[in-house]
């Protein structure tokens, strides 16, 4: 009997079909975050930007000094920004602008 049950368990995990978890949602300001990186770091990646960029000193596609975004990005991000996905990095952007204010040399406000 407990086999029977066991099976029959087993095979309704794995009928059940997996459900695609949704997008995270656009940060209220994503407009403002991409025109940034448009500046900081152009290239061919999402937005006409180089989110990848891995440089000595700015990283990422919004062009994050390597000791804010070691400060401001949370438990579990990448240690380089330019490994963080477009969205990570708006993310911590908007946590650095919260604190710190404008900062980026492409900041036309």
């Amino acid at each position: 009997m407990r086999r029977t049950i066991g099976a029959a368990l087993a095979v309704a995990i794995i009928a059940i079909p997996a459900v695609a978890a949704p997008a995270p949602r656009l940060p209220a300001n994503h407009a403002l975050w991409l025109r940034v990186a448009q500046c900081e770091q152009p290239g061919a990646g999402y937005g006409g930007v180089n989110w990848k960029h891995r440089g000595p000193r700015y990283e990422g596609g919004l062009g994050f000094y390597s000791g804010s975004w070691d400060s401001y990005k949370p438990q579990g991000y990448p240690d380089n920004a330019g490994d963080a996905t477009w969205r990570q990095q708006m993310i911590v952007a908007n946590r650095l602008w919260a604190r710190a204010g404008w900062g980026w040399g492409c900041d036309r406000r």
